[in-house]
């Protein structure tokens, strides 16, 4: 007997075609931005939700698109880099809020209060030996400041504001790089940008009520290089100053010319015990 088939039966030997499966572009999109965001931080949020997306997408797909793996990089990259670079910003944000309110918001303040001639507030806020001076030696101070730089009109504001004090103020700050204890601020005058350094003694920091350090001299730079210091310095201590600095340059050279000269010993002995 023969046996009938269906006509919408499919033969046996007969085989379904089958779709190539293909890759996911937003599961690649999450791959590449991922990596990206160890460079570029912001990339890292849209790497995120791509991987999320794709991986819904390749799920209801049923087979016919792929590149979980690639999603999943994406995303486990992408958290990685965000939380890393989250950190570092919060970390900057601390760091400069930290910066503001210690020495630019308290240096402010001191002037502000000098031009006040609130000369007691002054002394409250500053670290013998400047919190001993007199109210003369304020006031020699205030207009000696004024003569190159004219009243302080405010502090620094905002991130883009201070870096642009730095940048008019950089030449004024060279001659103390490196000394320790010396805190450079930019800060508006009415001529413009000037350097004030707030100077503390790192080995012995006397704090304030909310424990915030406090000067022990402050020193204000004009454009011109000029300085006006609080309390004020005499010839002498100024001398004894330059001659600490002459001697420990003297003292950075000789031990400079002793290596050289030690290298130098050392080259010749290689060439004597190398000769016939």
């Amino acid at each position: 007997m023969t046996q009938m088939h269906s006509p919408y039966e499919t033969p046996p030997d007969v085989m379904l075609y089958q779709e190539p499966e293909r890759t996911s572009i937003m599961a690649i999109l999450s791959m590449v931005f991922g990596i990206g965001g160890c460079c570029l931080g912001l990339t890292s949020i849209p790497a995120i939700f791509l991987g999320i997306f794709s991986l819904i997408g390749i799920s209801k797909s049923k087979g016919r698109i792929g590149g979980a793996g690639f999603s999943i990089v994406g995303i486990l990259v992408g958290v990685l880099t965000l939380a890393l670079w989250s950190g570092a910003l919060g970390a900057v944000t601390f760091a400069y809020k930290s910066f503001e309110r210690v020495y630019s918001t308290g240096t402010e303040q001191i002037l502000l209060d000098l031009q006040a001639n609130n000369f007691d507030a002054v002394r409250a806020s500053l670290a013998p030996p400047a919190a001993d001076v007199s109210d003369e030696e304020l006031i020699a101070f205030r207009e000696g400041y004024r003569s190159g730089l004219g009243n302080l009109v405010s502090k620094t504001d905002g991130f883009g504001d201070v870096l642009k004090g730095y940048l008019a103020v950089g030449e004024q700050i060279q001659p103390y790089n490196g000394k320790f204890g010396y805190t450079p601020v930019p800060m508006v005058f009415d001529s413009g940008y000037g350097l004030v350094l707030y100077v503390i003694d790192p080995l012995n920091i006397q704090k304030s009520s909310t424990g915030d350090p406090m000067a022990i001299k402050l020193i204000v730079i004009d454009s011109q290089g000029n300085e006006y210091h609080l309390p004020m310095e005499t010839q002498e201590q100024t001398q004894e100053e330059t001659q600490e600095e002459t001697q420990k340059e003297t003292d950075r050279a000789a031990d400079t010319g002793d290596a050289d000269d030690v290298g130098r010993g050392d080259d010749s002995a290689d060439d004597d015990s190398g000769g016939p």
